[in-house]
């Protein structure tokens, strides 16, 4: 009897204490956050474009206006049910195989990831509900230079001994990336000549990691809880999975 009550003191102990992290933390609701992670997205696609280069997203100079011309990302995207934001970029032509799924269908990727954050507070002017500016945490272009195959928040093989030790697949994979992916053809190419992005992808915290853990560097974190990511890439190669 006293060994149940032990239990259940430590059980009471384990749920007050995080419930007073969240209090002390100001963690918004589910349907807050999702709100504030709707008009950050929204924000950051009005506020930013592609340039005509190669595709890169530049985000508009308020103190110049050689960038005026260019049509936001907005007026080239489509929301889905699930909150995600596919963004084509205007008269990028491309016709090879498209991605039925991640766990049949592996990919050649070059891209930029980045992250951000909604703004939870009163907005002073000129403030963006999205954390300023929004930071990225990987970039083919800028680190090997060379595409990658099934970047990790696509597809992450999960062996018998990671299985064993409780870990799945969307501890470490992006749910609205895969969702995401499939709505673009793949270029076709091998990706060693220069690149040219055809488009983007913006998922919500929710349709990301949400408020859950994951295992992308290894080890349990929550760095990315309430965090939106923005895509930015172009889909090389589409190929039958091997392993």
């Amino acid at each position: 009897m006293m060994k149940k009550w032990g239990f259940a003191i430590i059980a009471f102990v384990f749920v007050f204490t995080a419930c007073k992290n969240d209090d002390d933390n100001r963690e918004p609701s589910i349907a807050d956050q999702n709100k504030w992670d709707d008009e950050a997205i929204l924000a950051f696609l009005e506020d930013h474009y592609f340039e005509p280069e190669r595709g890169l997203i530049k985000r508009f100079d308020v103190t110049d206006s050689a960038d005026d011309n260019h049509p936001n990302l907005l007026s080239q995207g489509t929301k889905l049910p699930s909150g995600v934001w596919v963004v084509k970029k205007n008269e990028f032509v491309a016709e090879g195989r498209a991605v039925v799924n991640n766990a049949q269908d592996s990919i050649l990727l070059s891209y930029e990831a980045r992250t951000f954050k909604a703004n939870k507070e009163e907005l002073a002017d000129g403030q963006k509900p999205y954390t300023n500016e929004s930071a990225i945490i990987y970039s083919t272009i800028n680190a090997s230079g060379s595409p990658q195959w099934d970047p990790y928040f696509y597809y992450t093989h999960i062996s018998p001994a990671m299985a064993e030790n409780g870990r799945k697949m969307e501890e470490y994979v992006i749910e609205g990336f895969v969702e995401g992916i499939k709505h673009f053809q793949s270029t076709a190419n091998d990706g060693l000549n220069a690149y040219n992005f055809q488009g983007a992808i913006l998922v919500p915290s929710r349709a990301a990691f949400a408020r859950d853990v994951n295992y992308i560097g290894g080890s349990p974190s929550y760095s990315f809880r309430n965090t939106s990511f923005v895509f930015n890439f172009e889909l090389h190669k589409v190929v039958d999975r091997v392993e």
